[in-house]
């Protein structure tokens, strides 16, 4: 449970700001509460300054997103009737979470079918409160669209996830509780990735009321941190989504990472004094577990973003469990600060604003000011606590390791805190980033009808401007976002002739410049196929060797790990030849350099964004798919690699191998009547088409017997007897090997062709490695897997395409098309 989390996309609204305002916002100290809309209640009815006036409070003083009428209704499939009783937090819940996996570089349909968690903090079903003045309201689909369990399921619903899915409501610590449990969930590797957050929209007043017989609420809507005049909170409302995955996997897919989640916990106090009254004790014990499991020194804590409510009672409490808990660990004091002072408290999703903060804090490495504070509160110790509130901006160090935490707690006693630290890309990951390149750029604009084109236009010509980089985003446009209904595609080297090509578009002028029609996108992604023994040759990736820094040093990292078990040859210099030729024929050489190819090439298609949504893999080409979908570390699968190739080349001269176009029974019945006892089937490729193993002498009378009867047959350049008994020799050798290897679960299916079907990552064991040695390969089955979940490309990874000599019985008896993308071949 000790594994780091990469933040890789997030997505959030907040009162009267925006992505691209906000820091700005932070920084001029803008006071983002205003008043509740009048349109959304009475406040003749609701509103009155005595706080013991019956059904009515103080104050409708707020942060406000303003009209949040507005949805995409069509856009996620749901339909104007059905949309009118959803609860607008589920409405923004789907456009954030759309908006922050491409904000990740992730098409979103590329996460279907995966084990993507959802995690919510949500409590607020205000809306179905508004359907209790008028009952009659009350339709087939206000169930699903009013319960907060939903909102979490109809994210899992609308992308087609499959991990877990669920709300959490602990009051104001929500969001951050969350957040923590969806990092466990990827910590226990339950899961490989998350989408996390919280939502708190302001609909009706039976909240406020309540809130304001207990006396809570600030009167005049002010947010006072840490001031001696602090007199209650400020609701606001908004939320955010976070996009979480396995630090490792961001790292192996080339992420852009905006931070590292370092640590993270959750607590309750117990019995208090007073049910909503917080407990320094336990949040001290919390905050000081989880900078010690995350193994962080008090000392390198460069601010802590403080849940910061402004209230006479909690305010002194947290800034005492602060202090106690780390600031008095320190030399210089430790500065706190709150984003409640600029835009109230989001109650359970106020842990959405201070996490966006602290993004932004290691972003732009400097802490805002917090503007609350005229009068130091009396019952906070500044100075023996060692706290020290930023009212100003304060530049952070320019270089290193950034540590910025974030405390949260809600007012049943549910605390939370995280801990982000920033993440400073590699000197390979920066120098592969193109920020300009003079060429004429594809730029391409999706929608799933015209209007919708129209708009996105819109707003890519208001992005642009003179300085922006236009290589960049239109990357981005081709390659991470997802490919609507329709689209248009034009080409444009510089800034004018990108907007003039835009202003086109919004002009609806039909030139030759600009192509319309219907964009074509694979919904389920591509399926990578890794080839096994027998498709290399001499010369294999000796362009991507030349030309791709990435391919290269992939390379290079796998034959350092080979080279630990193996010092006879090196896996680069048998891809350069510098060895000599011929060396492919032997198998313990073949299947390293084969596996390498695999991964490096599986890496540089990463890089393009193309990720699989599956893997299969044939015979040998099982290793780098149980690589590829997260199943075995690169250690483990070079070790596999070198003791699966290094066994199997010492029986060499058992037998040979010949691929024959016929189906199993039909070769099984021909050998019976044959009697040739012998000869195994060693792969069963498709409905025609199986390889046999076996005594070279009973092949031989086998293949007179075929060339006689006009039975395709073609012996396979191998002096090997793969996937029959003739491996037996090897079996203890082999499991004692690979005994120590550690299988874990895939982040996307793995299909496996010793059993034609997906199977469960973690059995994967040395056991399984000599089954797939000495069973046969079981590729039609495992097609036939994929063609049942609807998989339509299969991009094959490796030397030679093998899926085209055996996908067509399959398309035929699916009465399915499918896409075959080869990656190397012999002329590239």
């Amino acid at each position: 449970m000790t594994k780091k989390i990469a933040i890789v996309g997030y997505s959030f609204r907040l009162p009267q700001t925006s992505r691209e305002r906000f820091w700005d916002d932070l920084l001029d100290s803008k006071n983002m509460i205003s008043e509740i809309p009048k349109e959304r209640w009475s406040f003749e009815n609701h509103l009155h300054p005595d706080k013991t006036h019956p059904g009515t409070s103080y104050t409708f003083k707020a942060g406000t997103l303003g009209d949040v009428s507005g949805f995409d209704a069509e856009f996620f499939g749901i339909s104007p009737r059905e949309a009118a009783v959803v609860d607008p937090q589920q409405r923004y819940l789907l456009e954030m979470t759309w908006e922050a996996i491409e904000h990740a570089g992730i098409k979103p349909n590329s996460l279907k079918g995966t084990d993507t968690g959802v995690y919510l903090g949500m409590s607020s079903i205000d809306y179905a409160f508004r359907m209790t003045g008028d009952l009659s309201c009350i339709k087939s689909s206000s169930a699903t669209g009013n319960t907060t369990s939903i909102a979490a399921n109809r994210i899992s619903y609308a992308f087609d996830l499959k991990g877990p899915s669920l709300s959490m409501d602990t009051a104001c610590s929500s969001s951050l509780y969350a957040f923590h449990h969806a990092c466990q969930a990827i910590r226990s590797g339950e899961i490989s990735t998350a989408i996390a957050g919280g939502i708190s929209l302001l609909l009706h007043p039976f909240s406020f009321i309540m809130f304001s017989k207990a006396t809570m609420l600030s009167p005049d809507g002010e947010c006072r941190f840490c001031d001696a005049s602090a007199n209650g909170y400020v609701r606001s409302e908004g939320g955010g989504i976070f996009i979480l995955k396995d630090y490792e996997l961001a790292l192996q897919d080339g992420d852009l990472i905006h931070a590292v989640v370092a640590g993270s916990g959750v607590n309750t106090d117990g019995f208090t004094s007073g049910i909503t009254i917080p407990s320094w004790q336990s949040q001290q014990e919390l905050m000081e577990k989880v900078y010690k499991d995350a193994g962080i020194n008090p000392v390198d804590i460069d601010y802590l973003e403080a849940h910061g409510t402004g209230t006479p009672v909690g305010d002194p409490i947290e800034t005492r469990a602060i202090g106690q808990a780390l600031a008095q660990q320190r030399k210089k004091p430790l500065y706190i600060g709150s984003i409640k002072a600029n835009l109230g408290h989001l109650e359970p999703a106020s842990g959405v604003a201070g996490l966006v903060k602290a993004l932004h804090v290691l972003k732009h490495r400097a802490i805002p000011p917090t503007s609350s504070m005229k009068t130091p509160n009396p019952n906070i110790l500044f100075d023996e606590w060692n706290i020290l509130l930023t009212d100003k901006l304060t530049s952070l160090k320019d270089s290193g390791q950034l540590t910025v935490g974030i405390n949260s707690f809600g007012f049943g006693g549910a605390n939370a805190h995280v801990v982000l630290q920033s993440h400073e890309p590699s000197p390979v990951a920066a120098s592969n980033t193109v920020s300009s390149v003079s060429k004429r750029l594809p730029w391409i604009i999706t929608g799933n009808n015209q209007q919708a084109i129209e708009d996105n236009a819109r707003k890519l010509a208001e992005y642009l401007d003179d300085s922006s980089p236009l290589y960049d985003t239109a990357w981005q446009y081709a390659n991470h976002k997802q490919r609507l209904n329709q689209g248009v595609v034009f080409f444009a080297e510089t800034y004018a002739e990108t907007q003039n090509r835009l202003i086109e578009i919004l002009e609806d002028k039909n030139t030759s410049d600009i192509v319309h029609g219907q964009s074509q996108d694979i919904s389920k992604g591509a399926v990578f196929v890794y080839s096994g023994n027998g498709c290399q040759w001499e010369g294999m990736g000796n362009i991507l060797l030349q030309e791709s820094t990435l391919f290269r040093q992939t390379i290079d990292e796998i034959d350092s790990i080979f080279s630990t078990f193996c010092n006879s040859f090196s896996i680069k210099e048998e891809l350069a030849l510098l060895n000599g030729r011929g060396r492919y024929a032997l198998t313990e050489i073949a299947q390293p350099a084969l596996f390498a190819i695999q991964v490096a090439v599986t890496r540089y298609l990463t890089a393009k964004g193309i990720r699989p949504v599956a893997v299969t893999g044939h015979s040998v080409g099982e290793v780098a798919a149980a690589w590829a979908c997260g199943a075995l570390s690169l250690t483990d699968a070079v070790k596999v690699i070198y003791y699966r190739s290094h066994f199997q080349g010492q029986t060499q001269g058992s037998g040979r191998m010949t691929a024959i176009s016929l189906s199993d029974t039909e070769i099984q019945d021909l050998l019976a009547q044959l009697k040739l006892d012998k000869l195994h089937i060693a792969g069963i490729n498709s409905d025609t088409a199986v390889t046999l193993a076996g005594d070279a002498e009973q092949l031989s009378i086998l293949e007179t017997y075929l060339a006689e009867t006009n039975v395709f047959h073609s012996p396979l350049p191998l002096d090997y007897a793969f996937h029959s008994p003739e491996m037996d020799s090897i079996q203890q050798p082999l499991l004692d090997s690979l005994n120590e290897i550690i299988p874990q679960k895939s982040t996307i299916p793995f299909i496996s062709t010793v059993t034609g079907e997906a199977i469960n990552t973690e059995k994967l064991d040395a056991r399984y490695w000599w089954d797939n040695i000495r069973e046969p390969v079981m590729f039609k089955q495992a097609l036939d897997c994929l063609f049942n979940n609807e998989h339509n490309c299969f991009i094959e990874v490796g030397a030679h395409p093998v899926l085209r000599y055996y996908l067509d019985e399959q398309q035929k008896s699916h009465q399915r098309d499918a896409r075959i993308i080869p990656t190397l071949t012999r002329n590239n």
